[in-house]
């Protein structure tokens, strides 16, 4: 029997890495991802690997004025995202900064792909709100997390924490209430995706290592993130002997722009609502925009009303063809 499989021996590869940083509100995310990819780009610079990248930083900004509190005192360009925040906004953004050359992508938050306006529960909600209905938004957010994971860039992604709340006693019997971070306000898993996972106390702003790949926190403890701990992680990450072949492999395979149907889908989808909501109130009613919508959107062989649950674009465009119809 023949087996279709190339074997060869492993070798350890220059490595793009992914880090995340898990925190409440107030424990220190947007400063502490500053410090690690300034120290990150200094080793870049200082050891000459930028590897044809610009030696800057991209922070990806959702927490309005937040994104430029700490703009003097370190250097970096920051692009504010606005909602809806659906997975291709996200896909996008990664692409952009690998296309444009910057040495480290900050997405502060990648929370917001989740559970931000327009994000990954809302989209399900708008699906239908049904277990069954997850099947139109995981291929997305998969998309996303296969993006980052293999892009070529280095990327540092925070995610707000699940608050939990701990009544604390001290040895005067005086009661104090302290907000834990248990986890992240992401989609179960989404955490072990990278390099390095660290979740940020609120208080103390220590970093305690969850997950990691580099053997760099392995007998640290918690710590404080600094420059120098990003100037390690390069260190690490370039101290392989071949290239990243499976970042190159996975940039042929989307062909340099993977995600541009996608939002043309979206933004098709958009004009449907926006649309259909303007239609109501100039008397035309629900179900006459129903009717059209299932005209065209069949989902198991029967027809369907609900247009947020296209996945062709084409079929989004004769919808809306079809609407616009109605305006005369």
């Amino acid at each position: 029997m023949a087996f279709k499989f190339n074997v060869e021996k492993a070798k350890r590869e220059k490595i793009a890495v992914k880090i995340a940083l898990m925190s409440p509100s107030g424990g220190g995310k947007s400063f502490s991802a500053l410090r690690l990819a300034t120290g990150m780009v200094n080793e870049m610079k200082q050891s000459d690997t930028l590897n044809g990248t610009n030696g800057k930083i991209l922070f990806a900004n959702t927490e309005g004025p937040r994104g430029r509190y700490y703009a003097n005192e370190f250097e970096y360009d920051i692009v504010d995202l606005e909602p809806p925040y659906s997975p291709e906004l996200f896909t996008d953004l990664i692409n952009y900064a690998t296309e444009s050359k910057y040495s480290v992508l900050i997405i502060d938050s990648s929370s917001a792909e989740w559970e931000g306006r327009g994000g990954c529960l809302e989209l399900q909600q708008q699906a239908g709100g049904k277990y069954q209905d997850w099947k139109f938004i995981t291929p997305r957010h998969d998309k996303f997390i296969d993006t980052m994971a293999y892009s070529p860039i280095h990327i540092i992604a925070t995610m707000k924490g699940k608050d939990q709340y701990e009544v604390d006693k001290d040895e005067r019997g005086r009661v104090s209430v302290k907000k834990l971070g248990v986890g992240a306000s992401q989609r179960n898993g989404f955490e072990f995706y990278f390099t390095t996972t660290f979740n940020i106390d609120r208080d103390s702003h220590m970093a305690k290592c969850e997950k990691d790949n580099t053997h760099i926190f392995e007998r640290s403890g918690a710590t404080i993130l600094d420059e120098s701990y990003g100037e390690k992680i390069i260190k690490w990450a370039n101290s392989g002997e071949a290239e990243n072949i499976t970042s190159k492999r996975f940039a042929e395979k989307e062909n340099a722009k993977p995600s541009e149907s996608v939002n043309e889908l979206d933004e098709t989808i958009d004009k449907i609502g926006s649309l259909a909501r303007a239609l109501v109130e100039i008397g035309i009613s629900k179900k006459q925009i129903a009717d059209v919508v299932s005209s065209k959107f069949i989902v198991n062989g029967k027809p369907s009303a609900n247009y947020n649950a296209i996945t062709d674009v084409n079929v989004a465009k004769e919808v809306l063809a079809n609407l616009e119809s109605l305006k005369n």
